[in-house]
């Protein structure tokens, strides 16, 4: 898991790194943002929280990013039957790391319009709760879970936007019954800053400073 999430963040970050070796008009192509997901997903057709935030760059109509996804609280179900155990109160937790590209259908000074899509890796965890009142855990899968999005975006200030989006995950598991239970509708409201617009003005106001000094 952990060398996923680098492998991720390499893929991310590299053509960042190659447009600051470039030219100033290559450098220019690329913009870096990062913003805060804050997400109503489904589990067994319930609505439950699900936070998160993603780091990536836009070049053109084109965007990539990593993104870190979680459950805000475990998910509880009363009186589930666990083989050899009887009824208990089963606790579910997921979280996960996805790759996401975006095409951009509109991209104006205020308003960003675009069509997500993402795969991910990460981990559905399972625990019940025993006599004593303890949580014990019961399973661990690997999941992959790929989603299909529409999202709009705007501009609030030039370095900050909020914006809007949903669309549907489906979930490949090992064990059908985590693909039955995480693979349903999503839909979020985001926040998030203009990192790499932060960065040029930064430099070019450091740069104006040095010259009138």
């Amino acid at each position: 898991m952990r060398t996923a999430t680098v492998a991720l963040l390499l893929l991310v970050l590299a053509p960042y790194g190659w447009a600051q070796d470039g030219s100033a008009t290559t450098r220019a192509k690329f913009k870096v943002f990062f913003n805060f997901d804050f997400r109503r997903t489904f589990v067994n057709a319930e609505p439950i929280r699900f936070y998160g935030f993603r780091l990536g760059a836009q070049r053109d109509m084109d965007m990539i990013s990593v993104g870190f996804y979680g459950i805000g609280d475990r998910y509880v179900q009363t009186d589930v039957q666990l083989p050899g155990l009887g009824a208990r109160e089963l606790h579910t937790d997921f979280d996960y790391t996805a790759l996401t590209y975006e095409r951009l259908l509109i991209n104006t000074e205020r308003w960003q319009v675009g069509l997500p899509v993402s795969v991910g890796l990460g981990n559905y965890r399972k625990s019940y709760r025993n006599d004593d009142g303890g949580l014990v855990p019961y399973s661990t899968n690997e999941l992959v879970p790929i989603e299909l999005s529409f999202h709009t975006d705007y501009g609030l200030l030039w370095w900050m936007f909020i914006g809007v989006g949903g669309g549907y995950r489906h979930v490949l598991a090992a064990d059908p019954d985590a693909t039955r239970t995480l693979s349903d509708w999503t839909y979020y409201a985001k926040a998030g800053i203009r990192l790499g617009e932060m960065v040029k003005r930064a430099r070019t106001k450091k740069k104006h400073g040095t010259t009138g000094g």
